[in-house]
């Protein structure tokens, strides 16, 4: 008798233990679909959950799923109150499969608004996103603090990137700064309209397009661009390693702390915050291009000294 008792408390120990570590995986509040497993990806899962926990969300209501693990469906997605993707491609499948309150992350603001568009998407008002590219006023204010005589501002525009003309616009206008445009299309070629976003340009402010700075041209633009004595401000510390001069960015870390603040106000209020850009951010240097500029520059200094600015009254 003794032993048959110790067994079936054994064996409903072992039933407990399976249910708590299959747990997440069953049901959840927060339910994070990653594009790929990239370590930046992970990265601001981690942040994202960690800084979750912090502020009181149980480990056991957050899970993150692959994208064919999503498409299988299962609690961990019908239970969800909150859908968090992570890059393009989680984005592209969850937009037009669920209606549920949705925050996308680790997305240009371009792909956002395309992806949304094309999904078809029937409330816009339950989606918002966190941009992964900066502010347009924020790269400007770098570039007028590590350029102080910088006044015309040199722009590249490509088939995506030309939609964000009207904001650069006001950020220029609002700073008393000129834009010296060129635009890549069908009819130009892309070191003719370089030449023409160069032309009188105190500093090259580089905007994400693929069809402009990928793996193809980027080395053609920044060697183009060094020689005609115009330093150039990317947008990821990538392309600084490869000769721009600087850049100002948000890491994946720094994202996915901001994706959790957002998830939260959500789950507290059930009220969607408004799609905004990154709040903390990191800037990088390229000492050699500094040097052979004439410049000195010190990341950490350009670091503090806008984050100063952004925080005045």
């Amino acid at each position: 008798m003794i032993l048959q008792r110790l067994r079936l408390w054994y064996r409903l120990g072992l039933l407990l233990g399976l249910a708590l570590a299959f747990g997440p995986a069953l049901a959840c509040q927060v339910c994070v679909v990653s594009s790929e497993k990239a370590p930046a990806f992970q990265e601001a899962y981690d942040s994202l959950s960690q800084e979750l926990q912090r502020l009181g969300v149980a480990r056991q209501d957050i899970a993150l799923l692959g994208i064919a693990e999503y498409q299988e469906g299962g609690p961990a997605v019908l239970e969800a109150r909150l859908l968090i993707t992570l890059g393009t491609d989680a984005l592209r499948h969850v937009a037009s499969r669920n209606g549920k309150l949705l925050i996308a992350g680790l997305i240009p603001r371009i792909s956002y608004e395309r992806v949304l568009a094309e999904s078809g998407r029937r409330s816009a008002a339950a989606t918002a996103a966190l941009y992964l590219d900066q502010p347009f006023g924020r790269q400007l204010d770098l570039m007028r603090l590590a350029l102080p005589r910088v006044h015309r501002v040199g722009v590249l525009w490509g088939p995506e990137s030309i939609s964000l003309q009207p904001l650069l616009n006001t950020a220029i206008q609002s700073r008393g700064m000129e834009l010296s445009e060129g635009l890549y299309s069908d009819g130009q070629t892309l070191i003719g309209a370089l030449q023409m976003a160069l032309h009188d340009a105190d500093g090259l402010l580089a905007v994400a397009d693929t069809a402009i700075y990928n793996a193809n041209t980027v080395s053609n633009i920044l060697l183009t661009s060094y020689r005609a004595k115009v330093p150039v401000q990317a947008f990821s510390p990538a392309y600084v390693k490869a000769g721009a001069l600087l850049s100002v960015h948000s890491t994946a870390g720094q994202i996915g702390s901001q994706l959790a603040a957002m998830a939260y106000q959500v789950l507290q209020t059930n009220n969607m915050p408004q799609s905004q850009y990154p709040v903390d951010f990191s800037v990088t240097t390229n000492d050699y291009i500094a040097r052979s500029l004439g410049l000195t520059l010190d990341a950490k200094v350009l670091s503090d000294r806008l984050h100063r600015m952004e925080k005045r009254p």
